[in-house]
């Protein structure tokens, strides 16, 4: 051991210097790698190491020379076995080791051999992959060099055996992660586009199995990695998940004006990752299948057939091409739109050209054709991505480059505004034989939200003259221009009033009615899209309770607007009749009364009714006794029947999780005699957390004319499990009635449609109005 062992918090220092810089970049984390290696060559001087048979290399991201404030150092002792024995070796790496370990830095370590490593590399693919970022730090150089050649060319000689479990770790961290360009807490190490799959494509082009466009990869690497630099510096840990929490701070240090702004820099870093792993994917498959070739290239046979299509479409080896020498109007767009319809991919020289040939003004009906086409196929899906990375969709709709990659805050979805529309799309293909004009329905889904800008308030209100805009490029008259701009901007109107508002009130029908124009094929247009946004957005919008309630609404308007009224419908047919069950028990026994329906379908989700007989506080007691039960209610039907309070709650679990009817029905008659005790109105529940944005505040608002015969209002708010109790118990102190409400949570969001009257059943007045709403928003904010 040296007499003077180097000071381990100066390794700290070295190790954080250098990022509280806003944008590290690349240069200032070679120059970070630069000094940690002269800290590691001092600790090599002062261990007494010998001047041959010996050397301390790098791998990971020292290795790589991409190291962040807070990561690991991965350290190889390499010796040779010859000159240094085995103890020899072992006293040497407990010189270098324990400094290390002495000034708090998480240290990975071996000692091997050249031979050794390459024996690890040929039955360890994870480490083999680590070992390809073999780099000398201190000692013998031509000892580390005979170790990464021995590495690299076991790895060649292995690549046809790993590429299907290589491709399996990366499929494997898709589905365990999820993809980070579309989420708003993304990781950036292990989602799909994340920094582990660069090393995945970088380990490829080593098999010579593969390459990929290397100054692609390189830039967004860039992106991914100051991202990552800025959140451990901001956290001061070695974390790589971008909580909401810190981006913020760390969009400020890497020079973004928005966190949204980031996030959306960060999604097109990462689908450009996704797309070269993809593309690398396939050429490895490829060149590892018999008859491949293992070489650099997509790995195809060396004379693959070539076959002519209309338009000066080719496919040749598997992909879908262009001649250039052809001068089709429609070549360009009949590509893609072979591409959509076979799951054949576009060839990179394709998709070069699309992506640099000249924007259009507009296109004409023969190639608007061809594009409705290809959002109808199959596989529209991996086509559009294929022409986002390369910069080529915004070519042919205009606006799209608004939405393109930016992040959806709301927590039922899925996607990125761009692939949202996309997925509304293939959503869409199912009901293309429902409406009389399928090719309106494909491009109302394709754009309606392109009013999800920076800075969008009314995205459905805002959005709708610059889908007009885009239909009218993509070649569509203006009288079907303005039917997209309507469905555009009433792609959400059916499914609130649907679910927010009391479908037996003639104003909610009237209010469909107005919307579409009370034209019985925008019906069908509105109805088709409702659900291909909401299945697109995620299974938390759309369920069936949700899907029965729509339809409900729909069939009213269909049957205003055909004239031809079928037979009486209830409301919801299944839940009239338990809804019925229920009051015909409390009227009967005249207290209250809980049912269970049985289960309908195989959601996590359960119905219960709970009946009583009408009075003040009754709808109060009720939602009291599912908070004290811990049941997170996800909706609500509210009705009174003949005098009594016939309630049906939707809440998150299966039955046999929920607690029994006579459990229920005991705390409901007890909370319903105890309703005038204001001690029997504390809830034993833990509060909500505050709010930490302003987003996350409450927000109450009056719904004029939403009912001739009530009051409505809705309350916006974040969900905790008191909060409908709390809303409840406000409404009963002001000494109001609640003729029905319309109860939704989605995600961490509840929105709850309260219909009031007094208590002569008469709609509030003016200065009520005024209190409720101030006093509901105190319930909500508690």
């Amino acid at each position: 051991m040296p007499s003077e062992p180097l000071p381990g918090r100066r390794l700290t220092h070295v190790l954080h210097a250098g990022f509280a810089d806003p944008q590290a970049g690349p240069s200032r984390r070679h120059e970070h790698a630069v000094l940690v290696d002269g800290w590691l060559g001092e600790l090599w001087e002062a261990a007494g190491a010998p001047a041959s048979g010996a050397a301390l290399a790098a791998i990971g991201s020292l290795g790589r020379r991409d190291l962040g404030p807070m990561s690991d150092l991965d350290l190889i002792l390499l010796v040779d076995p010859e000159p240094m024995g085995e103890e020899e070796a072992g006293a040497l790496a407990a010189r270098l080791w324990y400094p290390i370990w002495d000034s708090g830095t998480s240290l990975d370590h071996a000692v091997r051999s050249p031979e050794e490593c390459a024996k690890v590399a040929q039955e360890d693919l994870r480490a083999a992959i680590s070992l390809l970022d073999l780099r000398p730090v201190a000692g013998d150089v031509a000892l580390v060099d005979e170790a990464a050649a021995r590495v690299r060319a076991q790895w060649r000689r292995d690549a046809r055996r790993f590429t299907e479990e290589l491709i399996g770790i990366a499929e494997d961290r898709e589905g365990r992660y999820g993809q980070l360009a579309h989420s708003t807490e993304p990781n950036l190490k292990s989602d799909r586009g994340g920094l582990r799959d660069t090393v995945v494509i970088r380990a490829f082009a080593e098999s010579w199995l593969a390459d990929h466009d290397h100054r692609v990869l390189d830039e967004a690497s860039e992106v991914l990695l100051d991202a990552r630099d800025a959140l451990q510096t901001v956290t001061g840990r070695g974390t790589t998940r971008l909580t909401r929490a810190d981006q913020d701070s760390v969009a400020g240090l890497t020079g973004f004006d928005t966190a949204d702004d980031h996030l959306a820099a960060l999604a097109d870093a990462s689908r450009a990752v996704a797309w070269q792993l993809h593309r690398t994917v396939r050429a490895a498959r490829a060149a590892a299948a018999p008859g491949g070739r293992g070489t650099r290239g997509l790995g195809a046979d060396r004379r693959p057939v070539l076959t002519r299509h209309p338009h000066g479409v080719i496919v040749q080896g598997g992909e879908v091409s262009i001649d250039p020498r052809a001068s089709d109007p429609l070549r360009d767009l009949a590509a893609v739109r072979l591409a959509a319809t076979s799951g054949m991919p576009l060839a990179d020289a394709t998709l070069s050209r699309l992506a640099s040939g000249p924007t259009r003004s507009s296109l004409s009906a023969l190639q608007r054709d061809v594009l409705v086409d290809a959002l109808a196929g199959e596989h529209i899906g991996p086509t559009y991505e294929a022409l986002d990375v390369h910069g080529a969709f915004g070519r042919w709709v205009a606006g799209w480059d608004g939405v393109r990659n930016r992040p959806q805050r709301s927590p039922v979805h899925r996607f990125t505004v761009d692939r949202h529309q996309i997925e509304t799309v293939r959503e869409a293909q199912a009901m293309l034989g429902t409406v009389d004009r399928p090719d309106i329905l494909l491009v109302a889904a394709l754009l309606h939200d392109l009013g999800k800008r920076a800075g969008s308030r009314d995205h459905a209100a805002e959005g709708a003259p610059l889908a007009r805009a885009a239909a009218l490029r993509l070649g569509f008259d203006a009288s079907d221009a303005d039917l997209v701009e309507l469905l555009v901007r009433e792609h959400l109107t059916l499914v609130e009033l649907a679910t927010g508002r009391d479908p037996s009130d003639a104003s909610t029908l009237e209010a469909l009615l107005q919307a579409v124009g009370r034209d019985l094929g925008t019906l069908e247009l509105l109805r088709a899209l409702t659900e291909a946004d909401a299945r697109a957005a995620g299974p938390a919008a759309w369920s069936s309770w949700r899907s029965q309630l729509v339809d409900h609404v729909t069939a009213q308007a269909r049957d205003a607007l055909t004239g031809t009224p079928r037979a009486p419908r209830d409301l919801l047919a299944p839940q009239r009749a338990v809804q019925e069950a229920v009051r015909e028990a409390v009227v009967r026994t005249g207290g209250a009364q809980v049912l269970y329906p049985a289960p309908t379908d195989q959601e996590p989700i359960t119905q219960v009714c709970l009946g009583a007989p009408d009075g003040p506080g009754v709808f109060a007691a009720q939602a009291r006794v599912l908070a004290r039960h811990r049941m997170d209610v996800r909706s609500a039907v509210v009705l009174t029947l003949d005098g009594v309070a016939v309630n049906t709650w939707w809440v998150t679990g299966r039955p046999s999780e929920q607690p029994h009817p006579t459990a229920l029905r005991s705390a409901l008659e007890r909370e319903i005699r105890r309703r005038e005790d204001p001690a029997a109105r504390v809830l034993d529940v833990a509060p909500g957390a505050p709010p930490r944005t302003a987003e996350d505040a409450p927000v109450v608002t009056l719904l004029p004319g939403a009912s001739s015969e009530a009051t409505v209002v809705q309350v916006n708010a974040r969900n905790r499990p008191s909060l409908l109790a709390d809303v409840a118990e406000m409404i009963t102190l002001h000494r109001l009635h609640v003729r029905s409400a319309h109860v939704m949570t989605l995600g961490q969001r509840a929105v709850d449609v309260l219909y009031l009257t007094d208590t002569r059943g008469r709609p509030l007045d003016a200065p009520m109005v005024g209190r409720v709403i101030a006093a509901l928003m105190d319930a909500a904010a508690t």
